[in-house]
């Protein structure tokens, strides 16, 4: 009898407790593998259904001054974003909002100015923004037209842009 955990003596498979090869570790691994394609389908699913489409993004210029330059020079009125990254209701307008396809719709008629309150200050105080999200509609000048107030939701952000787009048709 040979010992526990030795070979066989034509030197092939280790041998185990009962005399018998370990177990085939193809099972396993065909398991292992199905999981992890499971995780993945179902992370993919997961963000099908979130409605998002990975190439539609809202275009977002992340400096005031040129925000408002491109704003004047293109004829689009322009909305001013006021955020932070530690601003929970923030966070939510960027996963349910500017995610929605209507608003990444009609984003496309104006120019989408990103204030990161962290970053720019003066911006800030310029507008007397008391609290975040705060976001602001400009006409192609940057004279404050509207703020946008109450009604957070895709469909009022929708309508909201795409009426002030409709304002100034030189930009489209």
């Amino acid at each position: 009898m040979e010992a526990r955990g030795s070979t066989d003596r034509a030197g092939g498979a280790a041998l185990v407790g009962n005399g018998r090869p370990p177990a085939d570790r193809g099972g396993y691994r065909l398991k292992e593998g199905l999981a992890l394609i499971l995780l993945a389908l179902t992370a993919a699913g997961c963000f099908a259904a979130s409605g998002q489409d990975s190439a539609a993004k809202m275009d977002w210029v992340k400096n005031y001054p040129d925000g408002l330059r491109l704003a004047r020079e293109s004829g689009k009125p322009a909305m001013v974003y006021f955020t932070a990254d530690w601003c929970g209701p923030c966070v939510e307008l960027k996963k349910y909002v500017w995610s929605d396809k209507r608003v990444i719709e009609a984003s496309k008629q104006l120019i989408n100015i990103y204030v990161d309150v962290d970053q720019d200050t003066d911006t800030l105080a310029a507008y007397k923004v008391r609290g975040i999200p705060a976001v602001f509609f400009l006409s192609p000048a940057g004279e404050m037209v509207m703020k946008l107030a109450g009604d957070h939701s895709p469909a009022n952000f929708a309508k909201q842009m795409n009426s002030l787009a409709a304002k100034y048709p030189k930009g489209k």
